[in-house]
């Protein structure tokens, strides 16, 4: 009696296992976009912690509802998502120019509204309902920009004599996609907890600013582990800034040149159960280097990108060898 109880379960086990513990499952949910707009709203699913407004970082999952759409139901849809943590980000195209094949022009503009990052864990087998508000309008173009100071296609980012430090000089250029008076690289106090007072992560008695920028090693095919970025810090004197900013959290500067200094002192920066840790690397490994540049709002730019095979000073590129002191 007790083998046949136990046949009888194993059986019952084995017919709804299948479905219950699919290892898929759809996500969805109804858009909340402000009123009297007209655009396209695209989402993105992204591993934790990833996703504006940090560092760029492809998307696992899109999906697009397209205008019409967006009117008749107000909804959106993954059809099939691995069961995961998930964050969740998404915008409202409201003029229209998201470009997907360009890694530049896949963000908001100028115009456009944004929603928050919301993370998530999607069980197997279990519809997820979210429903999700986009609302704040993104007041600046992505912060378009050349190097000044490059001279030829490769930027080499060794000092020669080592004392001296080299410097990049940025310069905002809407490059025939974006409206000039709105293109520049925005700065304001990061206030990240929302107490009204500007933030000081890192302990230096001085207001974190809203821009960053450092260089991201790109490494060849088995020279890194794929779950870490190495990165070059970019050293931005803050000064002039802050006492235009004068303590206050919700101004925002628009600045149309910059100079950076590289710091030649690598991090990496490790992703380890959704949590990003922070250590110390050495010396900057020899290779081939992207600047990125982030405005603090999740738009960003990076150098090389995809435009550099229309517009010349967009296919800079960047490189650390060992130089001799």
């Amino acid at each position: 009696m007790r083998l046949l109880s136990l046949t009888l379960l194993c059986c019952a086990c084995g017919v709804t296992d299948p479905q219950t513990l699919r290892p898929v499952a759809r996500v969805e949910g109804a858009l909340s976009v402000p009123d009297g707009l007209s655009g396209d709203a695209w989402l993105f699913l992204y591993r934790p912690t990833e996703g504006p407004p940090g560092e760029p970082a492809f998307p696992v999952f899109v999906t697009g509802v397209g205008a019409q759409r967006l009117a008749e139901t107000g909804r959106y849809l993954f059809g099939e998502v691995s069961a995961n943590p998930w964050r969740l980000w998404g915008f409202f195209d409201v003029d229209q120019n998201f470009r997907a094949d360009v890694d530049v022009l896949a963000q908001p503009t100028a115009g456009d509204r944004t929603g928050q990052g919301v993370e998530f864990n999607l069980q197997p087998g279990r519809p997820h309902v979210l429903d999700y508000t986009i609302a704040d309008r993104v007041p600046f173009e992505p912060p378009a920009f050349r190097v000044e100071n490059a001279d030829g296609n490769t930027f080499a980012l060794d000092t020669t004599n080592g004392v001296a430090l080299t410097t990049l000089n940025l310069v905002a250029d809407g490059l025939g996609q974006f409206e000039p008076t709105k293109t520049g690289f925005v700065i304001g106090l990061r206030d990240d907890d929302g107490d009204g007072r500007a933030d000081d992560v890192d302990g230096d008695r001085v207001p974190d600013l809203t821009f960053t920028a450092l260089l991201r090693w790109l490494p060849r095919p088995g020279q890194h582990p794929e779950d870490s970025d190495v990165v070059v810090p970019l050293v931005l004197n803050p000064a002039p800034f802050l006492s235009q900013l004068g303590g206050d959290v919700r101004q925002r500067l628009l600045i149309d040149r910059l100079s950076l200094t590289v710091l030649p002192q690598a991090q990496e920066v490790l992703r380890r159960n959704g949590r990003r840790e922070l250590r110390t690397f050495g010396r900057p490994p020899v290779g081939e280097y992207e600047l990125i540049v982030l405005g603090g709002n999740g738009q960003f730019w990076r150098l090389p990108n995809q435009l550099g095979g229309s517009v010349q000073s967009q296919a800079l590129r960047f490189r650390f060898e060992r130089a001799a002191p």
